[in-house]
């Protein structure tokens, strides 16, 4: 397809593709009249009340253009039929009738530089048919269109000329500037493609030598299987944001660009020098990161190689013959000293804390409820307030479902209708207080990884937020058959789209701008990092005990190596966990032992049985331990703040135990049971000892509080980053309110 700047038709070959389309087109569709307030026309046309107030004297709007050829009558018919038989978007009759205008003003002016008028509205440049909407909008209103107007009509006189171009000719779908899955169907993709929404530009790379190599490169690698739809638009994407204006700033005309070995390194040295300056990145103030300057001069690499591999059909398929003369130094743009060394380079992985999960579920009522309801919430410092919903109910149970089962996004926006299957040999559980039972199996869809089983097992809770989305989409959209459980509502008339990730993430960062909740450490929480909910589900399962090669199968990992990161950092945020707390003997005296020795003896060979429920024992593993329970008054053992709630419970439960014993004694005996009775001074002892030691950590912790006091800290939560335990549960009791009940 011509660029939007490009007024030179489409090729076409005896307009064959246009008279098969055309003979699509029922009898009620063939003329651009219609009742738009009437069905069917009424499914495809927006309801502008002003229009249909203005014109109430018609019962039908006739959009054909004026002066222009009788074809593109036609094409306007054909692209209102084939929105309303497609799904593909609803139109605005204000609009149409506005690009209706534009199309006889471009028309003339075609017809004035070329003496002859054009066949087909795809002969129009989309510039050209936007520039004179400009001009029409100016003459009738004088002034001239706002931004949003402008933005509106490009929108759609772009939809009409894409699928004219597309649709309506004999061109190879790879030919077209614009690769765009919903326009055309020829295009190589996966059954459920998770980034289908976006499309590829390649007349946004510069200069054309290096657009026709992208474009051979790309198609070729998308027949092959080699890439899959998103990396096929991120690399377009970064050729045209990158490379592009490199070259062109060099004004380099040619694919070899030079045929020293020595003097094609120094140019991608010089390319690496551009990647690091202000001009590569988008924002000035924010230079592109290490690894995103590694991932650019990667995708440069390979597809360089790929060129050198393909020389021959390179030069065949872009009709250039200097692609045929790329030699083996193409295949090491940069020496050695440039390859990365952060080749092992792991992001930190993060989760939620139990607590900050059970606040960010409370609001996830605010962004499920309708714009017009108000939703009260009790904030963490007591105070209370109404907050107006967002009017987005799926999202609210797409994230909840994400928080409930740790699938990505786009795992869960592309569920089938009904995902569920019950599980093979077992009876559906029949007590509905066991909230832990797995009752079915979640069948999902698995775009990123391939040899994985792509379902697992669920609660009943889950179930329910299902069931809730299944009966929401029958209330509102009873008329359709949707494929998918999640849809998108906008340019999806028939609901066989799933919802793309873009709106989803534009709910949940008006979430984020509302709530302005804050972890244990003032770090904001934000509902948009939704691969946390992964994180904090496998955190979880991994705190359980659950073995890595079970969590490696549930998290559908094809390797155990991935899921050995979430136990290796659980391992690290462990050790820490126990480092940052002083350790305490007994009566709360100092211990001279350093906390990573303390850590070391409790941990190696697995001594298991030096570990307290308490503390820690620090009797040297050849000793053996003849003091029964006294380990309160014992010089081995050692405790922290983190066993401040056991010791507590056991001060209260050993002072009730002395009462009762000395009523028993009372009872049998006639005598008070003094205490100089030897099992009530061991006792006493150790009420001694856990006065001692909790007043010492009373103490600790005020201290610790108020060296890190200052603005924002009043009522925070201590820092227990491993603290996931729970959080499934209160996800659980979200999603099933008889559970929480």
């Amino acid at each position: 397809m011509a660029g939007h700047d490009d007024p030179k038709p489409v090729r076409r070959h005896e307009d064959r593709s246009w008279q098969a389309q055309w003979a699509l087109v029922p009898p009620p569709w063939r003329t651009p009249v219609y009742r738009i307030d009437s069905a069917p026309a009424n499914t495809v046309f927006l309801r502008n009340r002003y229009y249909l107030r203005e014109n109430r004297a018609h019962t039908e709007h006739d959009f054909t253009p004026v002066g222009v050829p009788t074809r593109f009558a036609d094409e306007i018919a054909w692209w209102v039929w084939l929105c309303h038989h497609e799904g593909l978007r609803k139109i605005e009759p204000s609009l149409l009738r506005w690009a209706g205008q534009a199309l006889t003003a471009a028309t003339a002016d075609y017809r004035a530089q070329h003496g002859h008028p054009p066949v087909s509205i795809t002969d129009l440049g989309v510039a050209a048919i936007l520039r004179q909407a400009v001009l029409v909008f100016e003459r009738r209103n004088a002034r001239l269109p706002s931004a949003g107007a402008r933005r509106n009509i490009t929108h759609l006189v772009e939809h009409l000329h894409l699928h004219l171009s597309v649709r309506c000719s004999d061109t190879d779908w790879w030919a077209h500037d614009l690769w765009d899955l919903d326009a055309d169907p020829r295009i190589p993709q996966r059954e459920h493609e998770p980034r289908h929404d976006l499309s590829v530009n390649l007349a946004a790379i510069n200069p054309g030598w290096l657009r026709e190599g992208v474009r051979f490169w790309l198609r070729t690698a998308l027949d092959a299987e080699l890439l899959r739809w998103s990396s096929v638009v991120e690399r377009a994407r970064d050729t045209a944001r990158h490379l592009g204006p490199f070259l062109t700033a060099r004004g380099d005309t040619d694919p070899v660009l030079a045929e020293d070995p020595a003097q094609l390194r120094l140019i991608f040295t010089a390319f690496t020098e551009y990647l690091r300056s202000p001009a590569a990145a988008a924002n000035p103030d924010k230079p592109l990161t290490p690894a995103a300057i590694d991932a650019i001069q990667s995708q440069t690499q390979v597809f360089y190689t790929f060129m050198v591999d393909h020389a021959p059909e390179a030069a065949a398929a872009t009709g250039d013959p200097r692609w045929a003369q790329l030699g083996a130094a193409h295949t090491r743009l940069w020496g050695p000293a440039f390859r990365s060394r952060r080749a092992n380079r792991v992001r930190e992985l993060s989760w939620y804390g139990t607590a900050d999960l059970q606040r960010m579920l409370a609001y996830l009522d605010v962004l499920g409820a309708d714009r017009s309801t108000l939703v009260g919430l009790t904030h963490p410092d007591g105070s209370a307030s109404l907050i107006k919903g967002l009017g987005d109910p799926q999202a609210a149970r797409i994230w909840l479902l994400q928080a409930l089962t740790g699938r990505r996004a786009s795992e869960i926006l592309m569920l089938d209708h009904r995902p569920l299957q019950p599980i093979p040999g077992a009876q559906r559980p029949t007590d509905s207080e066991d909230s832990d039972a797995f009752v079915a199996k979640l069948r999902y869809q698995q775009t990123k990884v391939d040899g994985v089983e792509p379902t697992i097992l669920v609660e009943q809770a889950v179930v329910n937020v299902i069931t809730e989305q299944q009966q929401w989409l029958a209330q509102n959209f009873g008329h359709l058959t949707p494929k998918y459980l999640f849809i998108g509502t906008r340019s999806n008339l028939n609901g066989q789209r799933p919802r793309p990730y873009a709106t989803y993430s534009q709910s949940l960062n008006k979430l984020d701008a509302l709530h302005g909740m804050t972890d244990a450490a003032g770090n904001p929480l934000r509902f948009s990092q939704t691969h946390r909910l992964r994180h904090t589900r496998a955190t979880e399962l991994l705190n359980d005990g659950v073995p890595i090669h079970v969590v490696q199968r549930y998290l559908g990992h094809k390797s155990p190596e991935m899921t050995l990161r979430y136990a290796a950092t659980l391992a690290a945020t462990a050790e820490a966990e126990f480092l940052k707390h002083k350790k305490i003997g007994a009566h709360g005296v100092d211990i001279a032992i350093s906390p990573a020795d303390i850590l070391d003896m409790t941990q190696l060979s697995a001594r298991t049985d030096r570990v307290l429920p308490n503390g820690v024992c620090l009797l040297p593993p050849l000793k053996s331990c003849d003091k029964g329970n006294a380990c309160l008054s014992c010089g081995h053992f050692a405790t922290d703040a983190t066993h401040a709630d056991e010791l507590a419970d056991q001060h209260a439960k050993t002072t009730a135990l002395i009462e009762v014993r000395r009523s028993q004694y009372l009872a049998r005996t006639g005598r008070e049971l003094t205490d100089d009775n030897v099992w009530i001074a061991a006792r006493l002892r150790e009420l001694h000892s856990l006065d001692a030691i909790l007043g010492r950590l009373t103490k600790e912790q005020a201290a610790h509080s108020a060296a890190i006091s200052g603005a924002g800290t009043t009522g925070r939560l201590p820092l227990q980053p491993i603290a996931t335990r729970g959080a499934h549960d209160s996800a659980l009791r979200k999603a099933d309110p008889q559970a929480g009940a």
